[in-house]
């Protein structure tokens, strides 16, 4: 397969093996920049990542950090520890969503989100929204949802008046523009981006890589990566999730 030399990016960076460097896949990242970018999300805001365990969850918590807001992410409380060691400032349990509003405030003394990443949707949204508009006072932005997936499910019940009454912006995000692919290879050579591999397995047992994924348990974090057999013992072996 023959395609434009432009759409390559030279990644010289002696410290990622090809594994981790394919796990900064750009169709998680770029996505996860241009939620943020659709949002204009700034330094100092705070900002609400959930479905945070993820591709494009972990790519959000570290570009967040990047550009100076505060990721809080939402995942299971098993996933925290290694949460906040890439960088979220508090980490929500998502089976539990009764007070969540009230768990929130005690997260961010009391304040408002600034801006959501959803990734979850489904019944969620609605006391995503909640986060957001509890004290208009106390913002100086207007509320913003970024939308680019719906693990939680595809129907949410909003009440438009919510909407328009707080003057919520809602984005829907599928990828990104070149320049920001440009702009996050640009952290990758410089080492601000890392890697977070889950495991890889052989191209053979492709079947198998899917099953696992759908079927992931709760230390699952980060991506899954797929390497050819004829590379397996270089590129696959230190990061299998499969026994030979």
């Amino acid at each position: 397969m023959a395609v434009p030399s432009d759409q390559f990016y030279h990644v010289p960076n002696s410290d990622l093996a090809d594994a981790e460097l394919a796990a900064l896949g750009m169709c998680s990242y770029q996505t996860a920049y241009h939620m943020l970018t659709s949002a204009n999300v700034q330094a100092g805001e705070r900002v609400l990542v959930t479905g945070a365990s993820g591709g494009v969850g972990t790519a959000l918590v570290q570009l967040c950090r990047i550009i100076g807001a505060i990721p809080y992410a939402l995942s299971q409380q098993e996933k925290a520890k290694s949460l906040l060691k890439l960088g979220a400032e508090a980490v929500l349990d998502r089976t539990d969503m009764n007070r969540f509003v009230d768990r929130l405030k005690a997260e961010t003394g009391g304040k408002p989100l600034d801006a959501v990443m959803d990734l979850v949707g489904g019944a969620m949204t609605d006391h995503f929204i909640d986060a957001m508009i509890f004290d208009m006072n106390a913002r100086s932005t207007y509320p913003r949802l970024s939308i680019a997936g719906a693990s939680g499910g595809n129907i949410s019940e909003i009440l438009w008046t919510r909407i328009y009454l707080y003057q919520v912006q809602i984005f829907g995000v599928s990828h990104g523009t070149r320049e920001e692919a440009g702009q996050l290879v640009s952290w990758i050579r410089r080492g601000d981006l890392k890697p977070v591999l889950h495991g890889a397995f052989r191209l053979s047992n492709l079947h198998r890589a899917e099953t696992y994924f759908v079927n992931r348990g709760s230390d699952y974090l980060g991506k899954i990566v797929v390497v050819p057999d004829a590379q397996w013992q270089q590129h696959g072996q230190p990061f299998a999730l499969e026994t030979d």
